[in-house]
Formats: structure tokens, C-alpha cells, sequence
């Protein structure tokens, strides 16, 4: 979790500073995830940072020669600890004790975020109740990703034993986070609107979301003031779009939330888990209404998670989602593949009723949307994503979905 705050931090010291941290993401225990960072704390992935990022890098290398190593060099083992402690703690506007009467179950999945997060919400005056909280790399519970279903269950057990106001679950690099209480789990869109109340952020700032986010929660950041603006799912390549529109804040529905973080003069755009859960336990910590109302924002539609089928090839693939989009279309819905100023979704966001104001979005009655697309890392599988105001809209919409892809294609569901 320090992974950022610590490049961050040196990049102050030697501007020139390069970042490469290796974690256990999301992942089982055989994976691991690599983050790497370019001056000045920039992240960068295949055709996204400068110089094409890692697109850039892959071809230097193959198209060598390399320079020649050098010798020389400087091992420096700082543990910053303290210095990510106070800074998460100021960032966020939360004073030492401050946050006192608030108890929280924490489960950190055995990830590497455990220790940090209990320093920080003790040295925040929570009273924590804690549930694999010691980092273990074997992750003998299994994939350390609070997102999958029924992950939390037994902290939700745990929540309602103790009393305890408010859950969080983070994943196994820390980077990921889930926010719920006793009515349940909150998907990010809504989890963001206490982080959005309690930065403070200026009128018209423009915070990023991805297609999955609930036009619901996003009218509710409208009436905060702020702008929503639609971008495709991916860290490196949302950090990157954050400094070129000078948005201030982000949120995946993967539970992946970014701010606009500064450290002595030098401005990035990054996740710090610690500040994230800090302002949403802050709003919370002040308005004891909070969460009531965001699962009563939330339970106002239907959302269908995302589901997923393989099919024989890549060409049927992309023939099941051409299909599903020509059936939206005959329903009279808007179809977007690519952001106002040009960039790619990876993906298809459809949606009907729902009209972008600036700030915040305007929904008619009957209102539906949904984001389908090729999956990145395996082949021949398609996603598909509904949310709608009428519940009765949204499963007819994932039966309608469910049987084209199945009965005309062939697909086949898969986790």
C-alpha cells in the first residue's frame, strides 16, 4: 500500500526516481502483480504514459542494442512508515483520535495492506475488529479479493456480532477497496459519494468513472456539484487521463479509487488506500445518516454484475456482442465505444434514459444502461454489465442477454 507514497516520496528528494513494486494483486497465490512508475510518479502500461509507456519499452528492447550497465549505485532501505502514517492522516483531514467512537471490522485478506491500515485507523481513534489481518503470501483463504461473492461474508457475520458501524475489505496488494455495513455490501459508485463528501472537492471538478459505475450514484455526484466523466477501466491509463483532463478524483466499480495526491510541491495522480478509507470513515464519523442513504441510493436499482460467456472463437465472440448491441439499438438505445474527446472504452457503454448534464447526469423514468466487451486477458469470452430503475427492466434485460448468447452462439457461462 505504501508502494505509491514511497516513489512519491522520492521523487521529491531525486526527481528522476523510476518505481517498480511487486504485489500480490487480486490474484491466487500464484500471481503476482507488478506496478512501475516513470518520473514524476507517472504510471504507465502499453500505449498509455510517456512515450507509449510500455509499448515504448518492449520495443527497445527487441530492437536493442541496450546500453551497457554501469557500475555505481545506492541501496537505500527507508521505512516510511511514520511519514505514510501522517501524511495519509493530514491528506485526508483527519486529526490523531479524531475519528474515536467509530468501530470498524477490517479484513485484509492476509494482503500486504494489513498493518498499515491498523496503525493508521488506530492512530485514528478507530476501534478496529479485525479478520486476517497478518500478511501471508500462500493466502490460505484463497484469492484475496473482497469484489468476489460471498468474500465477505463471514466479516459481514463478524459486523453484526460486535455492533460495528461500518466493513472494510481490501485485496492483496491493497489497492482495492470495499466498503458495506449491516444492509450490505456498497459498490464504488455509491461507497464514492462518502469520499466525495468528506474531500471537499471544488464546484465543477471533474471526477472520472468507468461504464460500470450506476447512473444512479452518478446523478448524486452531480448534486454534490461535481462533473462526471466517462472513461474506460484500466489504473495506469485512468492515472494518465486524470493529469490530462485535471480530474481530481476517480472510482472503478472494481473498487479502485484515485486522487489527486500532493507531496511538497509535487502533484500526482495516484490511489492511497489509507486516505480513501480515511474520508469515507470521516463522512461517516460525521453524518451517522451516511450509509442508510447511500444503500437506499443504491438499492433504487437494479444492477446485474457483471457476467461472463466463452464461445467457440473470437470471431463468434465478436458476433454475440455485435448482436446484443444491435438488439439495444432496436430498443432505442445510445451506444458509446469511445470518450467525448476520443479515447477508446475497450467496450460498448449502452443506455437509454440517461442524458450527461455538467455537472451530473439526468434520468428519465424507465432508465437502463449497460457496458459489454471482449475480455482482455482470456480468449473468446464477452462481459456484459446491466443496471436499470425498474427491476423488472434490468432481469429482462440479463434474460434477454443470457438466452442470445447461449442459444444463438453457443457461449457457455465461465466465472
Amino acid at each position: 500500500p505504501q508502494a505509491y507514497f514511497t516513489t512519491h516520496w522520492a521523487t521529491v528528494r531525486w526527481p528522476g526516481t523510476i518505481g517498480l513494486a511487486v504485489t500480490a494483486s487480486h490474484n491466487p497465490a500464484g500471481y503476482i502483480g507488478v506496478k512501475f512508475t516513470v518520473p514524476a510518479v507517472r504510471a504507465v502500461g502499453l500505449d498509455c504514459g510517456p512515450q507509449g509507456g510500455l509499448t515504448r519499452i518492449r520495443a527497445l528492447y527487441h530492437d536493442g542494442p541496450l546500453d551497457p550497465a554501469r557500475d555505481g549505485g545506492e541501496l537505500l532501505t527507508p521505512d516510511l512508515r511514520a511519514e505514510y502514517e501522517a501524511y495519509s492522516l493530514a491528506t485526508a483531514g483527519v486529526a490523531p483520535g479524531s475519528l474515536a467512537g467509530l468501530a470498524v471490522v477490517l479484513d485484509t485478506f492476509n494482503g500486504s495492506a494489513g498493518p498499515e491500515l491498523y496503525s493508521i485507523l488506530t492512530a485514528a481513534g478507530v476501534r478496529l475488529h479485525t479478520r486476517r489481518l497478518v500478511p501471508d503470501g500462500t493466502f490460505p483463504t484463497g484469492s484475496p479479493n473482497p469484489t468476489s461473492q460471498g468474500k465477505l461474508d463471514a466479516s459481514l457475520d463478524l459486523l453484526a456480532a460486535t455492533g460495528a458501524d461500518v466493513l472494510l475489505g481490501v485485496d492483496g496488494d491493497g489497492d482495492r477497496l470495499v466498503f458495506g455495513s449491516g444492509r450490505g455490501l456498497l459498490t464504488a459508485g455509491f461507497a464514492m459519494l462518502g469520499v466525495l463528501a468528506a474531500a471537499g472537492l471544488p464546484t465543477g471538478a471533474k471526477v472520472l468513472y468507468d461504464p460500470k459505475v450506476s447512473p444512479l450514484a452518478l446523478a448524486a455526484w452531480g448534486e454534490l456539484g461535481l462533473e462526471p466523466i466517462l472513461f474506460r477501466n484500466g489504473h495506469s491509463q485512468i492515472k494518465d487521463y486524470m493529469l490530462a483532463t485535471g480530474a481530481l478524483a476517480a472510482a472503478e466499480e472494481s473498487g479502485h479509487y484515485y486522487h489527486r495526491l500532493t507531496l511538497d510541491g509535487v502533484s500526482i495522480a495516484s490511489e492511497n488506500s489509507a486516505v480513501t478509507a480515511l474520508l469515507f470513515l470521516r463522512a461517516r464519523h460525521t453524518d451517522h445518516g451516511l450509509l442508510a442513504r447511500l444503500h437506499d441510493a443504491q438499492d433504487a436499482a437494479y444492477t446485474t454484475g457483471e457476467f461472463n460467456y466463452q464461445f467457440a472463437d473470437d470471431p463468434t465472440r465478436d458476433a454475440a456482442l455485435a448482436a446484443l448491441c444491435a438488439l439495444a439499438a432496436e430498443r432505442g438505445a445510445s451506444a458509446q465505444t469511445h470518450s467525448d474527446d476520443g479515447q477508446d472504452l475497450e467496450g460498448t457503454a449502452l443506455s437509454w434514459g440517461v442524458r450527461a448534464l455538467h455537472p451530473g447526469v439526468e434520468l428519465s423514468e424507465g432508465w437502463w444502461s449497460g457496458y459489454v466487451r471482449a475480455a482482455t486477458t482470456e480468449p473468446a469470452v464477452a462481459r456484459a454489465y446491466w443496471s436499470a430503475g425498474d427491476a423488472a427492466v434490468g432481469q429482462q434485460l440479463e434474460a434477454e442477454t443470457r438466452a442470445l448468447w447461449a442459444e444463438r452462439f453457443g457461449g457457455q457461462v465461465v466465472e
